[in-house]
């Protein structure tokens, strides 16, 4: 991971796994040809998992993920289920369940499985967004009721370094996934029905800053959401203020593109970065890293500056930076020989403990905000592992070597201290660690590997795929179970069904 972005194209779309009982599934039937996108400079566009375009309208394009489709005059229609394979009237295609590992032959597509989420969504950026992350908001926690609203803030990776943004984005009307099933008739609606949670259409209000060079990550503050940082691909590190453009998103004044200066800009990286990540503990306390070695931390000052400190020079690039969930002063930091190191910033210069974790280069670490002694890793060989860090440099808690590309991103839940979402470069698994394998496990798991395939472990939850090339997945700290994810394709918002 690290280095330079590939920035292709890819088609958006979805299908998932839950592990636990549904199954993504796996036809013989051949996709049909799509037409031209059509794109626009200023607009995001919401998309179905069956690909369908839509035409524009002022602020926002919506689409409900089973249930839009377009017509050839550039009217919509609606329909309750989704378009069916072309199959001849007296055969039925073929369908398995996908699992991970497995590879398609040529004539065979994953297609989207509705029983899968409780709620999925696709959005297509007009350029790549390789980072992003959710703004924590004021509508509450824990909440259930559909539809939902959120907000996030994404960077670019467009073909030129002025054609970048930072843009704020409000999604509204997510609604829940309608499933309906043979049996159902317009009378058997379910008092979720009834209420609207599958009624509203998905709505998109944005607020776009310019920002000159791609955006390699993006991170916002805890204690204030408004508040973010940028790692650019100039090697420059930026802190905004992003109130306004949150309040043009959430109201739709002001709409379209603003001009912001930072709060405060940093060139001292030798070279560019990807690792960001600001304190939990200690309000505006930040540190970035760059592909050079360079540690720098960032700790708050009068008039709304930061003082830098550079003490903390690594002998690999930087891949990833984690602040303690405990200690104020303690930092994860990741790289590319593989170590894991852990530093305090009251001791300046080497780390108080490096652990060689992998045998390739470590690219994302997340600390578990529940129990403190768990740090997560992943690598570039495909492999994540868990630590107890009170006996950091022994053997992990915890091995997967599941994933067959390299790992992308990892977050621990925000309140459920054994679960994680992972990503690798072709899909988002779910895991729960406190799941045991039994017997009847193995024997099952057994069944569905084909001889070659790597075991698919007990604690795998859900299994999320369809992107060209995942590149980071968040949970939402206020909405139980949803994730969002993005990749060269775009962004898919979903909550898993088994969750």
């Amino acid at each position: 991971m690290g280095k330079k972005s590939k920035r292709k194209g890819g088609s958006n779309g979805g299908s998932g796994s839950g592990l636990k009982g549904e199954g993504g599934i796996k036809s013989s039937t051949a996709p049909s040809e799509r037409g031209p996108l059509e794109e626009t400079a200023d607009n995001l566009r919401f998309e179905d998992p069956f690909e369908d375009e839509f035409g524009d309208e002022e602020d926002m394009e919506i689409v409900d993920e089973s249930s839009t489709t377009a017509n050839p005059n550039g009217m919509e229609t609606t329909t309750s289920n989704p378009p069916a394979a072309d199959v001849t009237p007296n055969s039925t295609p073929q369908k398995q369940a996908w699992m991970p590992g497995q590879t398609l032959s040529e004539n065979e597509t994953l297609e989207y499985d509705q029983s899968a989420y409780t709620m999925y969504h696709a959005l297509r950026p007009e350029w790549p967004c390789l980072s992003f992350d959710i703004l924590k908001d004021g509508l509450g926690v824990n909440r259930s009721r559909f539809p939902h609203t959120m907000f996030a803030v994404a960077g670019t990776q467009a073909d030129e370094n002025n054609k970048n943004k930072l843009t704020v984005m409000k999604l509204d009307s997510l609604s829940k996934t309608y499933r309906k099933t043979d049996s159902d008739s317009e009378d058997d609606m379910s008092d979720s029905d009834s209420d609207n949670e599958n009624d509203a259409d998905p709505i998109l209000s944005h607020c776009s800053i310019p920002h000159f060079g791609g955006v390699n990550r993006v991170r916002s503050m805890p204690q204030k959401s408004n508040v973010v940082a940028t790692h650019g691909a100039t090697g420059h590190v930026h802190v905004w203020n992003l109130e306004d453009a949150v309040k043009s998103a959430d109201t739709g004044v002001g709409k379209g593109e603003k001009s912001f200066r930072p709060l405060q800009s940093y060139g001292g990286h030798k070279e560019e970065g990807y690792a960001v990540d600001w304190s939990g503990k200690m309000e505006g306390r930040l540190v970035t890293g760059d592909c050079s070695g360079g540690v720098c931390v960032w700790n708050p000052s009068e008039g709304g500056k930061w003082t830098i400190d550079k003490s903390y020079q690594q002998t690999a690039s930087v891949e990833d930076l984690q602040w303690s969930p405990t200690e104020p002063t303690v930092f994860a930091s990741a790289d590319c020989n593989g170590e894991v190191s852990i530093f305090d910033v009251r001791k300046k210069g080497s780390p108080m403990l490096k652990h060689k974790a992998h045998e390739s280069d470590v690219n994302v670490i997340s600390w578990n905000h529940n129990v403190s002694n768990l740090l997560a890793s992943g690598s570039d060989d495909g492999v994540f592992s868990v630590w107890d860090l009170r006996s950091f440099g022994k053997e992990p808690l915890a091995r997967f070597n599941t994933h067959t590309t390299p790992i992308t991103s990892l977050e621990w839940h925000p309140t459920d201290e054994s679960m994680i979402c992972v990503s690798d470069e072709s899909a988002v698994f779910v895991y729960d660690l406190s799941v045991e394998e039994d017997a009847e496990e193995l024997a099952r798991t057994a069944q569905l590997t084909s001889p070659g395939e790597k075991k698919i472990p007990a604690q795998l939850l859900f299994l999320h795929a369809g992107s060209v090339s995942n590149k980071e997945c968040h949970w939402h700290p206020q909405i139980p179970s949803l994730v969002m994810t993005t990749a060269l394709s775009g962004f898919n918002i979903f909550i898993p069904s088994n969750l």
